[in-house]
């Protein structure tokens, strides 16, 4: 039996076909500029090593995801659960409506002499830092979302025979939920931003610690290796949101499909 080669996507090769000519071209035109400008990624790629075998690397980032990881988990649940209100209640949307806009608006470096004077400059002061990233841009996307579900699907639902509680768990939240995830997906890089911005301004520990540390050095390499890690795992969060977003939007085709 004569077994098929798995199929490699065109996008794929476009991906990866592009990402070898964006390299290469950075080496050679990295080679002819002064180190201290900017760097190489054969010069990067060494400094990762030593960044990594020495343990520094792996011990700061330790520090910056487990306050990015805490800070995103209650912006997202408290984002998700505020949205929800304020699509449910209209007295609750017409009340936090003003502040969850401006607050959005407002540039959350501005407010960070504040949380130094509430909180410190430790821990909470850095995790308040992500949460305030996260937090309204969750709100506005679940908003949206549970606002925008059609009064067809409602009425569907309640074909069914779901009202109340029911009708808002099973129909309409599970319709709005691409608007969430856009949410979470957006929270994803303002709350990494916002770790390492507090890391920089409150407390220097963290990744933000080690930019400043080694750009202080003149370091290129290393700076740039630390910024790469960190787009890296903005990178790999998003498209595991987006995974788990096509995976939820399969499940909604073949549950209404099968209705």
């Amino acid at each position: 039996m004569i077994r098929k080669r798995p199929r490699v996507e065109p996008k794929w090769i476009i991906r990866i076909g592009s990402l070898a000519i964006g390299l290469i071209a950075w080496q050679l035109v990295g080679s002819a500029i002064d180190p201290l400008l900017i760097s190489t990624p054969a010069r990067i790629v060494s400094a990762f090593i030593k960044l990594t075998v020495s343990g520094r690397l792996p011990l700061e980032l330790a520090s910056t995801l487990w306050t990015f990881s805490l800070g995103y988990t209650i912006a997202a649940l408290a984002g998700i659960l505020i949205g929800s209100a304020m699509a449910r209640w209209k007295i609750v949307e017409n009340g936090l409506d003003p502040f969850v806009n401006a607050l959005y608006a407002t540039p959350y470096v501005a407010l960070v002499p504040l949380f130094i004077i509430w909180l410190g400059i430790g821990f909470f002061a850095r995790l308040a830092v992500v949460i305030l990233s996260v937090v309204f841009v969750v709100i506005i996307n679940t908003l949206a979302g549970l606002k925008d579900v059609g009064k067809s699907v409602v009425e569907t639902g309640r074909s069914f025979g779901f009202s109340g509680l029911p009708l808002y768990r099973k129909v309409i939240f599970p319709a709005s939920f691409p608007y969430i995830v856009a949410g979470l997906r957006l929270g994803i890089g303002r709350g990494l931003i916002g770790a390492i911005v507090a890391e920089l301004f409150l407390q220097l520990v963290g990744l933000g610690y080690l930019i400043q540390y080694y750009a202080g050095l003149l370091q290129v390499a290393q700076v740039f290796a630390i910024v790469i890690v960190i787009a890296i795992i903005g990178l790999f969060l998003t498209e595991t949101l987006k995974r788990i977003e096509s995976k939820v939007a399969s499940w909604r085709v073949t549950a209404t499909v099968g209705a």
